[in-house]
């Protein structure tokens, strides 16, 4: 026994000096690699501007800023990033969508009852104001879906040559969502508020069992519509994409919708404030690429989306005057960024909408009328503020992701008029939305 013991001991001495040698070693060669391998300064798995190295200053030093700029430029450039996350992606996709499947593909829902309370100030004693004509809303055109989908893994089916993911939702995903809008307005009080939830592809060209009960967007919609506080703004961008879905208005082999889809959006909005909106026929267009194939060919690989790619179109927007982007709210790092750029080196099409997501992007236009928006979004939202250029003077676009921003000092800085939250119906479960609206608000 004793002799054993001594072995065990001598192996577990061996091992302490092996341990730390072997992580400086791998510490060392990540080191030499994040300096040596090429660097990226766009991420198209991630559609958004990578930081680049910051300046050192004296002041820079003291303020944090240049830590914190170090902090960022070493996580954006860690090496084989892009293949970490899109395993990563992987993993946390089959993870997410295991969880809410049950034995026969359908959802299991935690059940919930939506509150009959009227609100704040309601009361059925309440004097009404005069009630304005109501416009009569268009009807949702008639698309031809399949009774089955030919592909259907990962969260991801195929039916026919487009490719869509699989909605379902909880009651209290919507609560919670709601709670971080809701938050946002009780900040700003005097600020309008409007709340655009974009529904996907899936509701419009999927075999039926996909976008009914638990998995109807329709319905998770109108139920957030009644979680809202009444002071907020409701966008039914819903109603205008169901009337359009005969046509070109979600990639087929992305997640994404296309300009025309967005545009869907802009004319909601427009409704929801009050005001006209340009004809889409007024704006010039043009097509920038006949080749796109996106996020959702990539996940599945398919012979049938790589064969019948998708075309990405563009509206010209005039109006505008000028534009630029920031490593952060606070409006430092500048660099350049265009509302509508140029892709030809990059494979994701997408970024041509404001060069893919920016932590901030100010944005100037000819409209000289005083108006000033200020826009949290994710990536949907890259292809609707083109369009709301027309309507504003100046517009602070920001992913709640990425930068750190008080919402009511922000508004009082700059002057703003108008908020809108935007995100896609996956994205209002998304813990770094969330976190970054939660946070907005504080």
């Amino acid at each position: 026994m004793q002799t054993q013991y001594s072995c065990y001991q001598g192996d577990n001495r061996v091992m302490k000096k092996i341990v730390p040698i072997a992580f400086l070693a791998a510490l060392l060669l990540g080191l030499v690699m994040l300096f040596v391998l090429p660097k990226n300064s766009v991420s198209e798995a991630e559609n958004r501007r990578l930081a680049g190295l910051p300046g050192m200053s004296g002041g820079s030093l003291m303020s944090g800023k240049f830590t914190s700029g170090l902090n960022e430029y070493l996580n954006d450039h860690f090496p084989f990033r892009d293949k970490l996350i899109s395993a990563g992606d992987g993993l946390a996709s089959a993870l997410k969508h295991n969880f809410f499947r049950d034995g026969d593909g359908g959802i299991q829902v935690i059940s919930g009852s939506v509150s009959d309370d009227m609100g704040e100030g309601e009361n059925l004693n309440s004097a009404k104001a005069p009630e304005k004509p109501q416009e009569k809303l268009p009807e949702a055109a008639h698309v031809e879906v399949a009774d089955e989908a030919d592909y259907n893994r990962g969260g991801i089916i195929i039916s026919g040559n487009r490719a869509m993911e699989l909605f379902g939702y909880y009651y209290n995903m919507l609560e919670n969502y709601a709670k971080k809008v809701n938050a946002i307005q009780e900040a700003v009080p005097d600020v309008n508020v409007y709340s655009l939830v974009v529904p996907t592809a899936v509701e419009f060209y999927s075999p039926v069992k996909y976008h009914t009960g638990m998995r109807s967007q329709k319905e998770a919609l109108a139920t957030l519509k009644t979680l809202f506080r009444k002071e907020i703004k409701p966008v039914d961008a819903y109603t205008y994409l169901a009337a359009a879905a005969d046509q070109y208005i979600y990639y087929r082999t992305d997640h994404h919708w296309t300009a025309r889809g967005a545009y869907q959006g802009y004319y909601a909005f427009c409704k929801a404030a009050g005001e006209e909106p340009i004809p889409i026929d007024d704006f010039d267009s043009d097509i920038c690429a006949y080749d796109f194939v996106g996020t959702l060919y990539r996940y599945t690989k398919s012979k049938t989306l790589k064969d019948d790619p998708d075309y990405v179109e563009i509206f010209y927007q005039p109006v505008v005057e000028w534009s630029t982007a920031f490593y952060s709210a606070d409006m430092t790092g500048e660099y350049k960024a265009d509302v509508l750029s140029d892709v030809t080196g990059t494979s994701n099409k997408y970024l041509v909408f404001l060069g893919g997501d920016h932590a901030l992007m100010q944005i100037v236009s000819k409209n000289k009328n005083g108006r000033r928006l200020l826009i949290f979004k994710d990536s949907f939202g890259n292809a609707l503020v083109p369009f709301l250029t027309n309507s504003y003077e100046e517009i602070f676009v920001v992913d709640p992701r990425s930068a750190k921003l008080s919402v009511s000092e922000f508004c009082a800085e700059h002057e703003i008029n108008d908020i809108i939250v935007e995100n896609y119906s996956f994205a209002i479960s998304n813990g770094a939305i969330l976190e970054g609206l939660a946070n907005a608000a504080h």
